[in-house]
């Protein structure tokens, strides 16, 4: 699989100069994705977990908010763990510390929703704020159908055996939104133009 097949080239119209672009002349921050299957998926959807690391810090949520930890251990304890793949994404001028302190305004602990804000969402946003990139679409398909697949026929809670309840701390949240207000954010605080 080429490098980068994970990402998405979809980016937001910006004016302001991305991260990503700023190491050109100085030492930046190593950045990858890591991303790990759950369960055996359905045809033409696979669901997964993923997080992101900073020069070797893993950044990923979950209930807890965004944990930190090192070795990519948010995936160690999942059967698929052995298959992990890890793809270098780039280099960014912004560090996991800065990664850290802006998204945990929007990943608060308990606002983790398996189909609607999970870490699925955080990887999305947390490449988006340190490359201007976005997750693969492809990383985020299960979840996309079982939430439509929810609200239509209960599917996800007849998968999870009535386990499923939709988190009201994640209502109203987009990712989308989200990633706007990020871009919004990164022109701001970091004069990116």
């Amino acid at each position: 699989e080429r490098m980068g097949a994970l990402v998405s080239s979809e980016q937001e119209e910006t004016d302001r100069r991305p991260a990503a672009f700023q190491t050109l002349y100085t030492a930046g921050h190593r950045v990858e994705l890591a991303a790990t299957k759950l369960g055996p998926g359905l045809p033409g959807f696979q669901a997964y977990h993923t997080s992101v690391a900073v020069d070797d810090i893993e950044y990923a949520f979950s209930g807890e908010g965004i944990v930190v930890n090192r070795n990519l251990q948010s995936h160690r304890h999942l059967p698929d763990a052995p298959q992990m793949q890890v793809i270098y994404m780039g280099l960014t001028s912004l560090s996991g510390e800065e990664l850290l302190k802006y998204l945990k305004i929007f990943f608060k602990r308990g606002t983790y929703d398996l189909l609607r804000k999970n870490c699925n969402s955080f990887s999305d946003c947390a490449l988006f704020f340190l490359l201007d990139s976005r997750l693969d679409q492809n990383l985020r398909g299960l979840e996309q159908l079982g939430h439509m697949a929810d609200k239509r026929a209960g599917v996800v809670q007849g998968i999870t055996g009535g386990d499923y309840r939709p988190n009201p701390q994640a209502d109203g949240f987009s990712v989308e939104r989200t990633v706007s207000e990020i871009n919004k954010l990164k022109s701001a605080k970091f004069g990116m133009k």
